[in-house]
């Protein structure tokens, strides 16, 4: 695909203690306003399209973060200008990057992600790959036709999902921890739904375990998938990569 398409930055971060954002518009206090001020300035920046986030389920004090960009270079353009390094400082007025620095992924999803990410509660998951088979995973999750995906075609009709998407996570910044060794991020998935709970009852469904094993037995699985490794991502699911966000469409 060419840099020129849409893409979609995931930021995954650790709040400073006591920090709560899950009332930005009506909230107060130091955090709140320089958040306010973040998401403001984000939103003022050349090729800016949308932004969501959200406090984590699974460990609330981890903060998620999407911003969808009219292209790779206008992320770019501004990442290397001086504004981003005051962006940068005030980043520390609200977030933990003595922790750990922002986990970044870059994804290009095959359809509009957009129903997922409103949905009440969102499944997030990241798949990693091995390096030495990037582009052959890309290619496989570029191919997936989500009008006609047996998983699309489920999660909607059993599950109950308000919608789903997948792509292809094309760059990534400070994820050395979050991946296994020889591996780096491959597939990012969302998915939403109206509860937790409803994500737990799919789960239990005989579609939903058929689907486990078409995947199993996938070309993609077979080039040697994994889970990724990320805040919060193995208490849902033990040993997964799956954690589920409340996003909130940003100002």
């Amino acid at each position: 695909m060419s840099a020129s398409k849409p893409v979609t930055q995931a930021i995954i971060l650790h709040l400073k203690d006591g920090v709560n954002l899950e009332n930005v518009a009506s909230g107060s206090g130091t955090a709140v306003e320089a958040f306010v001020q973040l998401a403001n300035t984000v939103k003022a920046r050349p090729g800016f399209i949308r932004q969501f986030w959200g406090h984590q389920v699974e460990v609330p004090t981890v903060f998620v973060w999407y911003i969808d960009w009219e292209s790779m270079e206008n992320f770019t353009a501004w990442a290397n200008s001086e504004a981003h390094k005051t962006f940068e400082a005030g980043m520390g007025q609200v977030f933990d990057l003595e922790k750990a620095a922002p986990i970044m992924m870059f994804t290009r999803f095959t359809s509009d992600a957009y129903a997922a990410i409103v949905a009440p509660v969102t499944e997030v998951a990241f798949f990693t790959a091995p390096k030495s088979v990037r582009e052959e995973a890309k290619v496989l999750v570029e191919e997936e036709d989500p009008e006609t995906s047996k998983t699309m075609l489920y999660v909607t009709t059993v599950g109950k999902s308000t919608g789903g998407a997948i792509g292809f996570v094309f760059h990534e910044e400070n994820t050395s921890k979050a991946v296994p060794e020889g591996h780096s991020m491959a597939l990012h998935g969302v998915f939403g739904y109206p509860t937790v709970e409803h994500h737990r009852k799919w789960r239990e469904t005989p579609e939903y375990a058929e689907i486990i094993q078409d995947n199993e037995d996938s070309a993609l699985s077979k080039l040697g998938l994994d889970n990724a490794i990320l805040p919060g991502g193995n208490i849902f699911v033990p040993d997964s990569s799956m954690f589920h966000v409340k996003f909130q469409v940003g100002m």
